[in-house]
């Protein structure tokens, strides 16, 4: 995945739910292959899903979209890795 990732989007960054928490172990592994994470706090995803939705509830497809929809609109995010 990471080598069609890098094919297709040369300038990426992913955008992973609480790197703190459970979203830790996927922020590491990608961490160690070089990769660029950006850390969206649980509480803000939650609050972009429910302004998207008009719910708070979670589906993967939700959860994703919120997630990066943060990421993208929240330029104050901590950023680990090297930037691209």
């Amino acid at each position: 995945m990471l080598g069609y990732v890098r094919r297709q989007w040369p300038r990426h960054r992913w955008a992973v739910e609480g790197v703190q928490g459970v979203g830790r172990p996927l922020a590491q592994r990608l961490l160690a292959d070089g990769e660029t994470v950006v850390d969206v706090p649980a509480k803000l995803s939650a609050r972009v899903r429910v302004f998207d939705t008009g719910n708070a509830r979670k589906t993967d497809p939700v959860d994703a979209h919120a997630v990066a929809m943060a990421a993208l609109r929240t330029p104050r995010l901590k950023v680990q890795g090297r930037a691209r």
